[in-house]
């Protein structure tokens, strides 16, 4: 029998009494898109989101968590996160920034309270998929428990 994984987001959610489900795609190691799990899982691509670690100019680090199938308008994102302008944060240096690879970024349970914005498409659904903070494990929770959980806020960060 296959041992349940347990997450750091997922503690923190058991720890704030948020109810979420866990999904468990089977995948193993290589990163894959948000889109591409939808695809494979069969999943409404409309509530499955991806977690975004973006920087600005001064240094300052900001979370943005997007439909998996939209891109970042990084002039409402700066907007959003009053900063001037933003841009992705390095590839290299996504772990030792926020604590999680590629494919496995979830705004619950960084290394740091980074600044969390979720775009507010998500409160269009009952239900948003994140990531669970492993790859191949998704959360499904409601978007104001993701909220509550990540100290976030709603706003209109995509093109």
């Amino acid at each position: 029998m296959k041992k349940e994984i347990k997450t750091n987001a997922m503690r923190i959610l058991d720890n704030l009494n948020i109810d979420y489900e866990h999904v468990d795609y089977e995948l193993e190691g290589d990163f894959t898109s948000a889109v591409d799990i939808a695809e494979k899982t069969h999943e409404d691509i409309d509530i499955v989101y991806k977690t975004l670690a973006t920087i600005s100019k001064d240094k300052e680090v900001f979370v943005l968590v997007i439909p998996a199938a939209d891109s970042i308008d990084f002039k409402k994102a700066a907007r959003a996160c009053g900063v001037k302008s933003l841009s992705m944060l390095h590839l290299k240096d996504l772990k030792k920034t926020v604590g999680y690879e590629r494919g496995a970024t979830t705004a619950i349970a960084m290394k740091k309270d980074y600044p969390v914005v979720l775009d507010e498409k998500a409160r269009n659904h009952n239900i948003i998929k994140v990531s669970a903070g492993k790859i191949g494990h998704g959360l499904k929770l409601r978007p104001d428990d993701f909220i509550k959980a990540t100290k976030g806020k709603y706003e209109d960060i995509t093109q």
